[in-house]
């Protein structure tokens, strides 16, 4: 059967070793003091009585009579006695040695000390030290110390020191406790902060004041960790977030190339339909009139060159996009612009097209690729510009060429819509009138190539279709 210890906490045991190792070693302290300040007294003992004898000596070779040497020589903690050659005590105290001559216990006067049960003395129990000096009259005087004072000064110090002792033992644990508790607050911290954290507030932190200690190495270490951990989740939630946004992206895409499949295929069913229909005719009715077979071939030529082209741009737009390579020269795109202008004033003679250019701009772009842009632009802005009305090419050093029509303004929800492919806001603008849907498409991944952008911009009388070309 297993016993229940109960746990104690990191303060109380490093208290209790702490006060442990304190308490051996103030008792290996307090034994060698006591040893030491034992051998001392008794050789202290030792030469009060060996000079109270060689005094005696002395006393008795100046002829002091014999009766007066017992009272020039007891105190002080040394006794004096003369005793007769038969043992007998003719003069001064025997049995337990006493304090000095006049004191008690107390420290009354003529209270004489009262003997241990032994008949030696409080203290150690050991013999005093004894020298006798024989006298002339054949008495001997024994000079002998008192071992009750020695006693008295071990019983007051091993009082003191086990006192001392007890009363620093507490203040000691008292004092460790605080100071343990003072220097185990980070592990609080540590602790309220792991709680914090588990709770959801992960932007908490220790910054330790400084890191040269153990308990600041490890808030430190503490808060790497939690770096580190909130860096991991942050990449895998990027990662998530990432792959979500591909997923998204691989869903509109598809989204998108099923549409363009579905309209481009819209788009060549007419003229395909036309072209079987007139291919049909020329077959079946071969014995027409020539007049009328010459009509037939002018029409199907007219559909097969509207499929090829519908084809033609469907393959410039996808190359475009796939990164086509630009062949890059330095020209100047008021020219381009200006050329652009003169094409569409030979095509529509009676339409107002004017280029106004703000000097030479000199760019880094593909001549070719440009001029088709400007001609996508012209042409859309040719079909949809109002009766009577103007189409206006302005170029400015931004670089920015701005092909404006006083036509209608273009609502806000469809003004990103027209960029898209084979995408005609008026369906009921006849297809021959009205293009594929794929000028503005194909502008827009050419200008992109160039590092530039065309968007559309609302005017206060018409619209623009702003083409922008970097330095």
């Amino acid at each position: 059967m297993n016993r229940i210890v109960p746990a104690w906490s990191l303060r109380a045991r490093v208290t209790a070793t702490v006060i442990a190792i304190l308490a051996l070693t103030l008792l290996v302290a307090g034994v060698v003091v006591d040893l030491g300040l034992t051998a001392a007294l008794d050789r202290d003992q030792q030469s009060r009585v060996a000079e109270r004898a060689q005094r005696a000596e002395q006393l008795v070779a100046s002829q002091v009579p014999a009766d007066q040497l017992v009272g020039l020589l007891d105190g002080q903690g040394v006794r004096a006695v003369r005793v007769a050659a038969d043992g007998a005590v003719l003069q001064g105290v025997a049995g337990p040695p006493l304090r000095e001559p006049g004191r008690g216990p107390g420290g009354a006067p003529g209270a004489p000390r009262p003997p241990d049960r032994d008949g030696r003395g409080p203290g150690r129990g050991g013999p005093p030290v004894t020298e006798s000096v024989p006298l002339a009259d054949g008495s001997v005087l024994r000079v002998s110390s008192d071992p009750g004072d020695v006693d008295a000064v071990l019983y007051r110090l091993r009082g003191v020191m086990v006192g001392v002792g007890l009363v620093g033992l507490v203040v000691s644990a008292l004092a460790l406790l605080s100071g343990i508790s003072v220097a185990l607050r980070p592990l609080d911290a540590m602790t309220r902060l792991a709680r914090a954290i588990a709770g959801g507030d992960r932007g908490r932190r220790l910054h330790p004041r400084s890191t040269q200690t153990e308990i600041g190495r490890t808030a430190a270490a503490f808060d790497e960790m939690l770096d580190a951990l909130d860096a991991a989740q942050d990449r895998s939630e990027a990662s998530t977030r990432e792959a979500r946004a591909a997923a998204e992206e691989a869903r509109r895409s598809e989204a998108t190339t099923r549409r363009f499949l579905s309209d481009a295929a819209h788009e060549l069913r007419t003229p395909l339909a036309g072209m079987q229909t007139l291919a049909e005719t020329l077959v079946r009715d071969s014995d027409d009139d020539q007049e009328t077979r010459e009509e037939l071939a002018i029409a199907l030529v007219r559909e097969t060159a509207r499929a090829s082209s519908l084809v033609t741009d469907m393959l410039d737009l996808a190359r475009i996009e796939g990164g086509q390579e630009l062949e890059r020269e330095e020209v100047d795109l008021g020219l381009l612009a200006t050329e652009a202008v003169d094409r569409l004033r030979l095509l529509d003679p009676d339409l107002d097209v004017a280029a106004a250019v703000a000097g030479p701009v000199v760019r880094a772009v593909d001549a070719g690729k440009v001029r088709r842009i400007l001609v996508n632009l012209l042409d859309n802005a040719r079909r949809h510009v109002r009766a009577g009305g103007a189409v206006r090419v302005t170029v400015a050093d931004g670089p920015e060429i701005v092909v404006h029509n006083d036509g209608a303004v273009i609502a806000e929800a469809d003004r990103e819509r027209v960029f898209d492919r084979l995408v005609r806001l008026d369906e009921a603008r006849a297809r021959d009138a009205g293009g594929a849907g794929l000028g503005l498409s194909i502008a827009r991944a050419l200008a992109r190539a160039h590092g530039g952008d065309l968007v559309y911009r609302a005017a206060p009388d018409g619209s623009d279709l702003v083409l922008t070309l970097p330095s």
